[in-house]
């Protein structure tokens, strides 16, 4: 039997924050459901009864409530009454839902840094705006997926019970994504080939040690993705650091010794150059040659502007071979999703189930399908579509900005992805200035952190993200970064 919730002995906690009453509301009201306090089937008290008791407007509630029967999370029953909807709770518990309801709750300080002022305009980069994804779509997704999590059966395609049984695989899924990859960036991927993981760092601690050999190096690029350069060290394997340029990596440093290569060809990490089609030549012929790996990182290859797309190089000559193509719902959807892929040559097949089925890391069942079903109604791509338009203008409102009030910084890596570097010429601690601009209400990151040979000269920058950046507010944020830099003297 379902209960009636008095809104008096739920222990609501309403985040402050800049986003509205009724979303900070709403995201209270999923925490209650992964604390425990709501359940599937719940009666909500009225809107006048609930507004009266948390001393708020009646508007706020009715708000929230709407947000949260868009979502999926509650329906409204006959007569006006709402209540929770079944699955709700397990969707809750997943992560995967959530994040749509308080985008600006994501992250809110830099890293180490647990707390401070009231954050005016995020610019860290890597994070999508979970704003733009169409509630409509998000909420069918959800209602089509909320029920069926026992309809996930572990296979692999395989007779081999035990083996089976031992991880989770989505058949459902990896089909789907197999099409979605076909159509986004022109590659055939056989179903059975893509494994699916919680992250894509993740998924380099699980494949490296069973396709690479331990005694060698793994090449990466400097500057580069810091928290991918971890997860391979913490697999158990040495990196040496090749720099980028305007075209990418540069691959003629590579050696013979390096076993593999962790490159992001679509937008380099952090510089933001996409890597010229004969440096994506050399690189195959490269691996081709030394027998190694390139492990590619298409973490926001969908988003390009004013430039021709560029192939995968796993659709590349012999990238079928020798690349292992990495992808995520992080950049494009949300990161609370926990879904990334790995499309991993045919060739190993055999000892990558192996590994995965011993060692993969667990995926939600509820976001598999909510992802799954999200893809195959084209929701996805009419989102792709969508964010693309709105990241374009707050992109090209940024660079106007910074091209106004920070004509002595060069922009970097503008063509595609969700940010871009500000560099100097100026040697300048970038970052003591990341903390003066946290102190003033500005989230970004220091370019001098994302390098790992100390001994070159490191360049330092900005690096921001503006695809959280309302146009509007574009021009005040760049005030902002040009007070403080004047008082550091750049």
């Amino acid at each position: 039997m379902a209960r009636s919730m008095r809104p008096n002995l739920l222990q609501l906690y309403i985040a402050p924050g800049d986003g509205s009453m009724s979303s900070r509301l709403s995201a209270a009201l999923v925490g209650a459901l992964v604390d425990g306090q709501l359940d599937d089937g719940d009666d909500l008290p009225s809107s006048r009864v609930f507004a009266h008791d948390l001393g708020i407007s009646r508007s706020v509630v009715v708000a929230a409530y709407q947000e949260l029967i868009a979502s999926g999370f509650f329906v409204s029953k006959s007569g006006g009454s709402t209540r929770v909807e079944l699955g709700a709770r397990n969707a809750a518990l997943a992560g995967a839902l959530s994040s749509s309801l308080h985008p600006t709750d994501q992250r809110t300080s830099l890293p180490d840094e647990p707390s401070g002022p009231v954050l005016r305009f995020d610019l860290l980069p890597g994070y999508p705006d979970t704003s733009l994804i169409n509630r409509t779509d998000w909420s069918r997704a959800i209602r089509t997926s909320a029920g069926g999590i026992e309809d996930f059966r572990p296979y692999f395609g395989t007779s081999d019970p035990e083996l089976g049984s031992r991880h989770n695989c989505f058949p459902e899924l990896q089909s789907i994504l197999a099409d979605h990859i076909r159509r986004r960036r022109g590659f055939l991927a056989d179903p059975e080939d893509i494994y699916i993981f919680t992250s894509v760092n993740a998924s380099l601690k699980v494949l490296l040690p069973v396709l690479v050999e331990s005694n060698n190096s793994i090449a990466i690029e400097d500057p580069g993705y810091v928290t991918a350069r971890n997860a391979i060290t913490g697999a158990g394997f040495n990196v040496r650091s090749i720099g980028v340029d305007e075209g990418g990596m540069m691959v003629s440093h590579l050696r013979g010794s390096d076993a593999a290569v962790y490159v992001t060809p679509a937008h380099q990490f952090p510089m933001g150059s996409r890597m010229s089609v004969d440096r994506r030549a050399q690189l195959l012929e490269w691996a081709e040659r030394e027998g190694s790996l390139v492990f590619e990182d298409d973490y926001d290859g969908e988003f390009r502007y004013g430039v021709p797309p560029m192939p995968a190089l796993r659709g590349m000559g012999s990238g079928s071979q020798s690349v292992v193509y990495l992808g995520t719902a992080s950049k494009v959807l949300a990161r609370d999703l926990r879904i990334a892929w790995a499309v991993v040559p045919k060739k190993y097949r055999s000892k990558v189930r192996q590994r995965v089925a011993e060692e993969g890391d667990s995926v939600s069942p509820i976001a598999a399908k909510v992802l799954s079903s999200f893809i195959r109604s084209e929701a996805l791509t009419r989102h792709i579509v969508s964010a693309h338009h709105t990241y374009a203008a707050r992109r090209q409102r940024f660079a106007e900005a910074c091209r106004e009030l920070l004509p002595e910084m060069k922009l970097e890596g503008i063509d595609a992805g969700l940010h871009v570097v500000l560099s100097s010429e100026k040697l300048f601690d970038d970052v003591t200035v990341v903390k003066q601009l946290q102190q003033r209400g500005l989230a970004c990151m220091p370019l001098s952190g994302y390098y790992l040979d100390k001994s070159v000269r490191i360049r330092n920058g900005l690096v921001c993200g503006y695809s959280r950046l309302p146009e509007t507010q574009a021009l005040h944020a760049v005030k902002t970064l040009r007070d403080v830099l004047d008082r550091n003297g750049v």
